[in-house]
């Protein structure tokens, strides 16, 4: 074990190796903390965490400062994604089908950003119903607010990344407080029938269906294809137990599936893991998720007007209160906390840490704030990128925003590829290429299997290739293979080859002769045996 220089525990490493340039400012803060510390005696993971955390002020607009969770601070989601502040989802709009809604500051100030909220049990409820913190409220509160809210209680600093976008918000739990397929597909059909009339572009999914079911059978999964039929993209969270079956709208094909992403609530990828998400495949026997995004960690708001946000305001402000009224604050605001009442007969420097216990307790991070984890918050992550894509680029089509993501998104290395998919997802590298030159007309989903004339036609988008050989088990996976051709649009390639009988295929693209990958625009893949995953054809 090591002696951390600056915070003076013991660690089992410490680190030491800073590049001269990237890291300065932190090796400047950390230096800031201990006079006559120096690189060389490194530093524990934690303490780095905490100077990354100090870099956040300087990259974030506002007044606010990150709260603390017993003396941890979260960084908020653009930073821990470093995402491209340009664009924020602006004249897009999001729609959050969710259990239920609670119309948070962060969506109304300074400008009114929701644009409907309605009970899609009962369609006639009034739009005040939703002025109330009532007890199905939180959830959908908390992933519209992940997703476009524009951190207007915490100074700018805890905001989504589309937190200029507009939102549409569907509650779907009935008077028994239950989420049915039939709520969920009416919700979705009503998304259908009035996406022009909202703009909406997108669709979050933080909910799930009860029944483990084909797609082909399930009226929820059958729903997200008509969504994507219109132009519309839909995501959907994985889920959180990675030994749970994937069920509707998850196990969706036209679904972006979203898994879960642990950071550690750090900017160092190295400390990356995975989240506990639901993984594998489907009963139609293809294979989600389809990317990851963070699902710890993240800042979410406290329902307004409820007992945890009163306490989460009485215990910051005893957190900030003197020594010489702590315990007469103590007193007024106790029923308020779950403190004990026996620490009005406590010294101040046990009051202190039994203030700082149950804020890091109830994951508090400041009177307005706490963390939250779950794929239910991944998935608005993603749609959130999506939203800074369409605002970067209006003409993107599904397939092609699906494409995008999954093409620019990041493997975790030392993870196995099942629980994965593509990897996480990298909002500037995606808004990159989505705000490039125009992309050419590629059909939508491929490869298409042309009965008339008998041949299947294979696309690829792959502007860095000098060469694209298709393989795959039909060709006994030989590297000689069937060359692709440019297809007019210079990044773009395409290969034609004819089929006699029906049955189930796999294949891949290899890209001048060193580089496997995958079809980014067939929805059905499997694991390779290597890590890695097949595209399947699959011809009926």
């Amino acid at each position: 074990m090591k002696q951390c220089p600056i915070c003076k525990e013991h660690h089992t490493y410490l680190i030491s190796k800073f590049d001269a340039d990237v890291d300065q400012p932190l090796v400047e803060i950390l230096a800031d903390e201990v006079p006559g510390w120096n690189k060389e005696q490194g530093a524990c993971t934690r303490c780095l965490d905490q100077a990354h955390c100090e870099l956040q002020l300087k990259y974030f607009k506002g007044t606010g400062s990150p709260g603390e969770v017993s003396g941890y601070k979260i960084l908020s989601t653009p930073l821990r994604l470093m995402a491209d502040d340009q664009f924020s989802g602006k004249s897009v709009t999001i729609c959050v089908i969710d259990s239920g809604f609670y119309l948070h500051p962060d969506l109304l100030f300074p400008k009114n950003r929701i644009l409907k909220v309605l009970d899609i049990t009962m369609p006639d409820r009034p739009a005040t119903y939703f002025s109330q913190p009532n007890g199905n409220a939180w959830h959908g509160t908390m992933t519209s607010v992940v997703c476009a809210g524009n951190g207007h209680l915490s100074g700018g600093i805890y905001r989504g990344i589309a937190c200029n976008a507009n939102l549409v918000l569907l509650k779907v739990t009935d008077e028994y407080g239950a989420i049915t397929s039939e709520n969920i597909v009416k919700a979705i059909d009503w998304v259908v029938a009035n996406a022009k009339k909202y703009h909406i572009r997108i669709i979050n999914l933080s909910i799930t269906d009860d029944e483990d079911t084909s797609f082909h059978k399930s009226e929820v999964d059958q729903a997200v294809g008509r969504a994507a039929e219109k132009g519309i993209v839909v995501v959907a969270a994985a889920g959180n137990d990675p030994n749970a079956a994937l069920k509707a709208p998850a196990n969706a094909p036209h679904a972006i599936t979203v898994g879960g992403l642990n950071d550690r609530n750090t900017l160092d990828p190295l400390t990356n893991t995975l989240y506990h998400s639901t993984f594998g495949k489907t009963i139609d026997l293809f294979q989600k998720p389809d990317i990851i995004a963070p699902a710890i960690w993240l800042p979410a708001p406290i329902l307004p007007g409820t007992k945890e946000q009163k306490e989460a305001a009485a215990l910051f402000s005893l957190a900030a209160s003197s020594d010489k009224w702590l315990k007469t604050k103590l007193a007024n605001v106790l029923s308020l906390t779950k403190l004990d009442r026996q620490l009005l007969n406590t010294p101040i420097s046990e009051i202190r840490k039994a203030i700082a216990a149950r804020i890091g307790e109830a994951k508090y991070i400041s009177p307005h704030y706490q963390h939250a984890d779950g794929t239910s918050f991944s998935a608005p992550i993603v749609c959130s990128v999506i939203a800074q894509m369409i605002e970067a680029n209006p003409g993107l089509d599904p397939v092609t925003i699906r494409e995008i993501l999954l093409t620019t998104s990041k493997r975790i290395p030392g993870e196995i590829s099942d629980r994965q998919g593509w990897g996480l997802v990298q909002p500037s590298h995606a808004v990159q290429m989505a705000a490039g030159r125009p992309l050419g007309i590629l059909p939508g989903i491929t490869p298409i299997v042309d009965f008339n004339r008998m041949v299947i036609d294979f696309y690829l988008r792959y502007p860095e290739a000098n060469s694209v050989v298709l393989t795959g088990d039909f060709m006994q996976w030989s590297h000689e293979g069937h060359s692709l051709h440019r297809n007019g649009t210079p990044g773009e390639w395409k290969a034609s080859l004819p089929f006699s009988s029906k049955g189930v295929y796999r294949y891949k693209f290899l890209i001048d002769n060193n580089t496997w990958t995958s079809d980014p625009r067939n929805y059905f893949r499997e694991p390779d045996g290597f890590n890695d995953f097949n595209s399947k054809l699959i011809i009926q």
